[in-house]
């Protein structure tokens, strides 16, 4: 039951990323975040809270397989979710209403390392999370 929790969860938080970023690429953020723009840095702290959610989330979801080196230092649904948000990032040089930029990417990275981080706290902390 609490493995589908946080899978559910997981899904669900995908489905609204995936909608986020098809409104900014439609060029229609301003109408629905314009609010992001009056705080410093906003945009960036938005990529780190946003990624960091995503990492945090599926992390829990499909839990690391015990053993590997990879796991030391990141899991296989960090990497594949750098490889997505960086395909993401760059797209944003060919989307007329978006634009690239190496910090946003940055905050990408690091939101990606938080969620990780705080997804293997979690998981040591609650046991039963770990066990399908």
């Amino acid at each position: 039951m609490q493995r589908n929790l946080i899978r559910l969860a997981a899904l669900a938080f995908i489905t609204f990323f995936i909608m986020l970023v098809c409104i900014a690429d439609r060029g229609e953020g301003d109408q629905w975040w314009a609010f992001i723009g009056s705080i410093p840095y906003g945009d960036k702290f938005g990529h780190l809270g946003l990624t960091s959610t995503l990492a945090l989330l599926c992390n829990l979801a499909i839990p690391p397989r015990p053993g590997t080196r990879l796991t030391r230092i990141f899991t296989l649904v960090t990497l594949v979710l750098l490889v997505v948000l960086s395909l993401e990032e760059l797209s944003q040089a060919f989307i007329p209403a978006r634009t690239c930029d190496f910090f946003d990417w940055l905050a990408d990275l690091a939101g990606l390392s938080l969620g990780q981080f705080t997804a293997s706290i979690l998981r040591r902390r609650f046991l039963s999370w770990r066990r399908a």
